[in-house]
């Protein structure tokens, strides 16, 4: 219909004529080199760097002969984050996700296999943008929660992110603590020799006491021994621990 009004147009079809997901006053140009982002190579983007300022760019741009490689960063650190597609393996949605130097997903850019291919046609090379040729409308830049520990570090193994479970072993007793207090107690192990696969009859296993009078110990394996009195409040008898011994015994002076 040659009338036809058009009041709420696709989302591509609206950003068509804008430099979206960068900033209008953008050159789209390497500080170097041939290579230029048309207005149509990124459709939208979404970044949510942990540690990155608000201003994102695209710092560089690497074409291989296999890959291309998109580094992401702010005006402090140039690379916080890097996607990369394969130009035999072009994503059929045209999605490239992005992932920190730890590894953990921070971002996507949106883009179709035909513009993705055509990026891949330039010359192979690194080219290198400054923040004011490639910055993100502030829009596609959502700041992340950061509050408390974002990640663990163990000897020899990568950042560990997400659900992390803390157990204790050997010996090791972990309990949580209001408000927020991981305590540690190490107590130990008893059969610390078998624990070691020591051989056998190299050590003498202990016999641990299970019952008294036929009384078990209670839900946390423990034996409470306590002085009191039944018929007086201020009962003589007393127990106290001596030398790695329980001691019973009663209070009062000696007539003799």
């Amino acid at each position: 219909m040659a009338d036809a009004r058009i009041l709420y147009p696709q989302f591509r079809d609206e950003q068509s004529d804008s430099r979206y997901p960068f900033a209008d006053s953008t050159t789209l140009t390497p500080i170097s080199g041939q290579l230029v982002i048309r207005q149509q190579t990124f459709i939208d983007a979404s970044f949510f760097v942990l540690g990155g300022a608000a201003q994102l760019y695209i710092s560089s741009i690497t074409v291989s002969a296999d890959t291309v490689t998109i580094s992401v960063g702010d005006p402090d650190t140039p690379a916080r984050a890097t996607g990369e597609y394969s130009i035999v393996g072009i994503p059929p949605n045209g999605l490239v996700s992005f992932f920190d130097i730890y590894g953990r997903h921070v971002g996507s850019l949106l883009s179709s296999p035909a513009e993705l291919a055509a990026l891949a046609d330039n010359d192979v090379g690194a080219y290198t943008f400054t923040f004011a040729a490639t910055e993100f409308v502030a829009s596609v830049v959502i700041p992340a929660n950061e509050p408390g520990v974002r990640g663990v570090f163990t000897p020899g193994k990568p950042l560990l992110t997400g659900d992390i479970f803390l157990i204790g072993d050997s010996g090791v007793v972990l309990r949580h603590e209001e408000p927020n207090i991981i305590r540690v107690d190490v107590i130990g192990v008893p059969l610390y020799q078998r624990l070691l696969c020591e051989p056998y009859g190299s050590f003498q296993s202990k016999r641990f006491l299970k019952t008294i009078n036929g009384c078990p110990p209670d839900e946390f394996g423990n034996f409470t021994i306590t002085a009191t009195g039944e018929l007086a409040a201020d009962t003589v008898l007393r127990v106290y621990p001596q030398n790695g011994s329980l001691v019973i015994d009663t209070a009062g002076r000696s007539l003799t």
